[in-house]
This record gives C-alpha cells, structure tokens and sequence, in this order.
C-alpha cells in the first residue's frame, strides 16, 4: 500500500481554479520532484497535503488513514487540522525561522509545545538532528548570524523533528545564492539515503532528474505529466512539458 494517496484534489479561490483534480500516490522513501512554471498550482498542492489551505474536494491518506474525504473538507474541526498537519513537515523557501530564538531552540520549539518527550530527550533530538543537517557547531547562533543555506539546514531540521511521515521542501533553494544551493541540496540527498519520504517543489531541474523517483510536471492546475525521471526528462509525451524543458534548458 501506498504511504501517500492523493485522489481528485481540488481547490479555487473564488473563481480561479487551481487545483483540477490531482491524484498521485508515493511509496515510502521515495522522493517526488513537482517541476512547472509560476502560478501552476505547485505550492497551493503542497499548502493543500499540509493543511494550510484546505482543498474544496478530494481524499488525502497517510498510510491507511485517510485525512480528509470527498466533500466533508468543510467540516473539518481546528483539532482535526492540527492534528492532520502532523503527518507532514514543511520546509519553506524563506526558510521562517523564529528570529528570537537560537537554532537549536528552533528546533526543539514544537517538540517542546507538543510535549513530544522529556527535555532532556528533545534537547537530544534536537542536537542529533543539527549534526544531521552539519550544524552542530551552529546551535547557539541566532538565524541572523547564519548564511541563508545554514537557515535552510535549520529549517530542515525542524521539519523533520516531529517525525513526519513525508516531508515537504517548497523550492527550498530559490531563495539562496548558487554557491549556497549545493549545501542544501546535499542534506535532501542525505535525507533520501535515509529512506525519507519526500516531495520537493524545486527548479533544480538535475536535482529533479538525479534524486528523484518520480516527476510531476504541472501547468495550469492539472498534472501534465508524470512519471520516472529517465521518462520525464528523457522521453516527455506532452507538448507543454517539452516546451518547458526546452525553455529550462536554455536558461542554464
């Protein structure tokens, strides 16, 4: 069985569509890579697994259980959304680190509010997951003492403190300098070597087609493509994906 289903999801604001019916399934430990232009319903699918949005219409399912259901997304209580959130960790792209707090206190912040052990244990998790990410020597400094790639390895490490069943990366590198990319991408790669179930949202086009177990092309709120990496890149059937491809190719 799946870890992930995603059946028919849907979700307007007002009159705009921009999710049309999205269905995908991920196996555990495998990584999806979601590619597509601007203001194709990317980060609104990822906003949608993570609950920050709620979708009008379809069914979520996090290994057997189902999270929300066909039509009943609006009945949906504050209790049943916090609890649903759990299942998935989000890494943002302007990384929304707590600017009061050190690193390793960003960290260890949720674990401490969902009372997730005793402090001693979270203060070892925390330390375990910042030398995970390769900032074990960071874990006093405050977020405007790190360069925007150690912020993201942070962030990172608090996502994957709640133990979530499949961890989110919404263009976890569009906001950092090239040379600071490669420090980021390293810890997802590390991460995948450690059976992580993940989706990235990303237009790091070789990281897609080198880490990836499956691609999603996305245009204009449907999935246009999907498939293995070797296919998508290699083999498109779509004329919308060839055409982004081409255009991605000839920005690098």
């Amino acid at each position: 069985m799946a870890l992930l289903e995603v059946k028919n999801i849907q979700k307007s604001f007002g009159k705009t569509e921009v999710l049309k019916n999205i269905s995908f399934s991920l196996e555990k430990g495998q990584v999806l890579a979601i590619i597509g232009s601007s203001g194709s319903g990317k980060t609104t699918l990822l906003r949608c697994l993570n609950f920050l949005e709620i979708p009008d219409r379809g069914t979520i399912t996090v290994g057997g259980k189902t999270l929300i259901d066909g039509a009943d997304s609006t009945t949906l209580s504050d209790e049943a959304i916090r609890q649903n959130r759990l299942h998935f960790g989000l890494v943002f792209q302007n990384f929304n680190l707590f600017p009061q707090y050190t690193a390793l206190e960003n960290v260890t912040l949720a674990p401490t509010l969902l009372k997730k052990g005793t402090p001693e244990e979270i203060d070892s998790l925390g330390r375990r997951l910042m030398e995970q990410v390769g900032l074990s020597d960071r874990l006093e400094n405050y977020p405007f003492q790190l360069s925007g790639g150690q912020q993201q390895r942070v962030a990172i490490a608090r996502a994957l403190a709640l133990s979530p069943e499949v961890l989110c990366f919404d263009e976890p590198t569009s906001a950092l300098d090239p040379e600071l990319t490669g420090e980021v991408l390293r810890v997802i790669r590390g991460l995948k070597d450690k059976d992580t179930t993940m989706i990235v949202v990303t237009h790091e086009m070789e990281f897609a087609r080198n880490v990836a177990d499956m691609v999603i092309y996305m245009a204009d709120g449907i999935i246009e493509e999907m498939g293995p990496p070797e296919r998508v890149f290699e083999n498109p059937q779509s004329e919308k994906t060839k055409a982004f491809l081409h255009g991605a190719q000839s920005m690098f």
